[in-house]
């Protein structure tokens, strides 16, 4: 994890490693109740760790969480990449169209119990919306690349493309209730909106207007 202004960075591994655990027990707390509904500590009790010792690290529950909050956005960023380094760069449209929302899907699949709470907790916390948005524009920008390949990047053309991704990750995002109440999904299979998403992604960029 990269240094933080808002953690004071422990000096020994047995300090860093108790102070791992206390940020995977925010997390599994986070991602466990939707919110941010638990005390300092519950976090403590989780992650068997007095809360002094959290106390010395963070300065409180809501700094946890930010420093949480960045570890998961460095993991998830380096997903991103493992994930985008397989795209293909020469091919048609659809085959870039196809690995791009088929990456894209799976990393919000498998990220969405700790993304959707953390995206609600942004509404109210600048630091998170800042981390998250920084996060967001990284891996839109691998999506863009992904479907771009090694086609020239013209305006227009990448006009299009960012178009492209701002709908697929838009469509995704309902689908999986990604910042929003569980109950707010949409009623499809995930391999449905895939299947749409790159058919009418592949469709507007083949169009003469894109």
């Amino acid at each position: 994890m990269n240094s933080s202004p808002l953690v004071r960075e422990p000096q020994q591994a047995r300090s860093r490693k108790s102070f791992d655990r206390a940020l995977d027990a925010a997390i599994g707390l986070l991602v466990e109740r939707g919110s941010a509904a638990f005390t300092l500590l519950e976090v403590a009790q989780a992650a068997g760790v007095s809360t002094g010792s959290i106390y010395g690290r963070v300065s409180s529950k809501d700094d946890l969480i930010r420093v949480a909050h960045a570890r998961e956005m460095e993991r998830i960023a380096l997903e991103t990449t493992e994930s985008f380094a397989a795209a293909p760069r020469d091919g048609d449209d659809p085959q870039r169209v196809v690995f791009a929302v088929t990456a894209l899907a799976s990393l919000l699949r498998d990220n969405a119990p700790v993304l959707s709470p953390f995206m609600l907790l942004a509404h109210h916390d600048q630091v998170i919306a800042t981390s998250g948005k920084a996060a967001y524009d990284e891996m839109t920008r691998q999506f863009e690349a992904a479907l771009l390949g090694s086609s020239p990047a013209t305006g227009g053309r990448r006009e299009s493309v960012r178009w492209a991704c701002t709908v697929a990750y838009s469509v995704l995002a309902r689908q999986l209730a990604l910042g929003s109440d569980p109950g707010a999904a949409a009623d499809y299979e995930l391999a449905q909106v895939v299947s749409r998403l790159t058919s009418m992604i592949s469709a507007y960029l083949a169009s003469p207007e894109s």
